[in-house]
């Protein structure tokens, strides 16, 4: 794996341990929420990393410099959006990204995207620990995916 994408794992699954040791039921939903703001930056960053890696290895410094700067603007990443930006690399990538994910991986990153987004502007959801939680290994699987296509 990646080290800057394990990394980021890592420390993401740290404080998942210690916001399961937590017993209010309230304090946990809060943190969970923030836990899913999390995950949601790591779809998208872990995306961003391999995409840079691959440019890195395979592309002049020009072009570098240019997906560079398209994909610092990656946001909300969607299983559908993800798909259209693997798309627009290979065609290749999008068709197997597609018939890799299945549907509860696909149903976790969509979950994620658009439960950060209501946590983003203020909407009230009710978060649970055990949700975030199921919805994070699958998307610890999406970003195996992507890391195995992208290369």
């Amino acid at each position: 794996m990646n080290p800057s994408i394990l990394a980021h794992r890592q420390k993401i699954d740290n404080l998942f341990e210690k916001v399961a040791c937590f017993e209010e039921p309230a304090i946990k939903s809060e943190w969970s929420k923030y836990l899913c703001i999390l995950v949601s930056g790591f779809i998208e960053e872990s995306l961003r990393v391999l995409l840079e890696k691959y440019c890195e290895n395979k592309a002049s410094a020009n072009i570098q410099k240019f997906v560079g700067k398209k994909i610092d603007d990656i946001t909300n990443c969607n299983a559908n959006k993800i798909k259209k930006i693997l798309d627009e690399f290979s065609s290749d990538w999008a068709n197997e990204f597609t018939n890799k994910i299945n549907d509860q991986i696909k149903t976790a990153i969509d979950n994620v995207v658009q439960n950060r987004h209501k946590i983003a502007h203020g909407k009230s959801i009710g978060m649970s620990y055990s949700n975030i939680s199921k919805d994070y290994k699958n998307v610890k699987k999406a970003v195996e995916i992507l890391e195995e296509i992208i290369q």
